[in-house]
């Protein structure tokens, strides 16, 4: 476990590289994507020719005399929720990077994009149960406690439960927000929950994952254990069919997955770890941008 000194030096890090990507990449794409609840009203002011009559604020009308109609603003104010993975399968990394690690990134530069466009932030960590919630806020100084508690959780649970996950949100946040789901997605009957908590929410999955996970080096008799159960497997990886064979399962695994969200109208965001995450960030907001 890091020190704090070493926590509160990565939380300024990830701050000062998240806020500039917001800064100079994301800023607009953001906004253009989740535009807020609907309009509020704003003002009025005198009628004029071509307006639509059916904003004419009558009781103001018959006060004046004259003509005046109703102006609206768009309600930008959102709500937006981080869930995110931290069961012990995140802790894998090949390269420099854990999937928890490119996550708390992930995580970090949406965080700063809501509270960039005055939106509330919060967050759900889950492991198999829930390991903390920190309801929704705005400002800078919230956005810092959410990486925070991203970067020094220690959490109970080994497994992944990502129907605790979705239940809990759905039963937290009453109101719609906007989700964002980071996770390896590596577990067993989420479809049901997931598709539940996509109809209350404007859920967007993020699918952080290594590439090793799908390829096996040629390093022999090895013994390799599962981070969450703790079970021991030993395989032959310098038989080519062997490996062939993991790497077909992983494929139809990958391709399970994405067509189980899609089943449920979401499009997954792609995150291999060591890999830039970004321009696939920026994309998915580009195409939704297109569609709306």
């Amino acid at each position: 476990m890091a020190s704090s000194e070493e926590v509160l030096q990565k939380v300024q890090e990830i701050e000062l590289v998240t806020r500039r990507l917001v800064n100079d990449v994301m800023a607009g794409q953001y906004h253009a994507v989740f535009k807020g609840r609907g309009m509020s009203f704003d003002a009025v002011r005198q009628y004029q020719p071509g307006d639509d009559v059916r904003l004419i604020d009558w009781n103001v009308t018959a006060r004046t005399g004259e003509a005046f109609v109703k102006q609206f603003v768009e309600e930008r104010e959102l709500t937006v929720i981080l869930v995110v993975d931290v069961s012990a399968s995140g802790e894998f990394g090949s390269v420099d990077q854990s999937k928890r690690e490119t996550a708390a990134e992930i995580a970090a530069t949406l965080a700063f994009s809501a509270i960039k466009n005055n939106d509330r932030v919060g967050l759900v960590l889950f492991s198999d149960r829930i390991e903390r919630y920190i309801p929704p806020k705005k400002g800078r100084s919230h956005a810092l406690r959410v990486i925070l508690e991203l970067l020094q959780a220690e959490p109970a649970g080994h497994g992944t439960d990502l129907g605790v996950a979705c239940d809990y949100v759905s039963r937290v946040q009453r109101k719609r927000a906007v989700v964002f789901f980071l996770s390896d997605f590596l577990a067993e009957d989420w479809g049901r929950p997931l598709g539940v908590a996509a109809r209350r929410h404007d859920l967007v999955p993020v699918v952080v994952r290594d590439r090793k996970e799908a390829e096996l080096p040629d390093l022999g008799l090895c013994a390799f254990e599962d981070a969450e159960s703790g079970e021991i497997l030993w395989l032959d990886t310098s038989s080519t069919a062997g490996r062939a064979a993991f790497a077909r399962l992983a494929a139809a695994k990958h391709k399970d997955r994405d067509r189980l969200l899609r089943k449920h109208g979401l499009e997954p965001i792609d995150v291999v770890v060591g890999e830039p995450w970004l321009p696939g960030l920026v994309g998915y907001f580009r195409r939704r941008a297109a569609r709306q």
